[in-house]
């Protein structure tokens, strides 16, 4: 290939680059959370998890089960064993105890102290 052929290929080959960038920056302003939305509290999740409406109790457990899995799966961090009788209902009662004696915060990370006070390893070496 020659010089202008070079040229003309890195032109082409820049000019996708750019329209690629430029594509992501307008997805990532896309990405943003909309005007008005607030990540759930913890003594929301307590609500949930508290509420004898069956549709109520089952996004409390589905919400601890999702935030599980970010945080803990498929390997939890050193010091964290969950019991062997491990379920979401569980995970859902762990959870809503550890919220309804703790001050509000996100709900997020309500999920994450839970487990780690609730389920430390009795076992030195892990």
């Amino acid at each position: 290939m020659d010089r202008a052929g070079r040229r003309e290929l890195c032109g082409l080959v820049g000019g996708a680059i750019f329209a690629c960038l430029g594509s992501f920056a307008a997805v990532s302003a896309q990405a943003q959370p909309a005007t008005g939305w607030h990540p759930m509290s913890a003594k929301q999740l307590a609500a949930a998890c508290h509420a004898s409406d069956p549709a109520q109790h089952a996004s409390c457990v589905g919400y601890v089960t999702g935030i599980y899995d970010l945080q803990f799966a498929p390997t939890p961090p050193r010091g964290v064993c969950a019991p062997s009788d491990f379920t979401p209902d569980l995970l859902a009662e762990v959870v809503t105890a550890y919220v309804d004696t703790h001050e509000d915060g996100p709900a997020s990370t309500a999920v994450g102290q839970a487990v780690v006070r609730f389920f430390p390893c009795t076992e030195p070496h892990r």
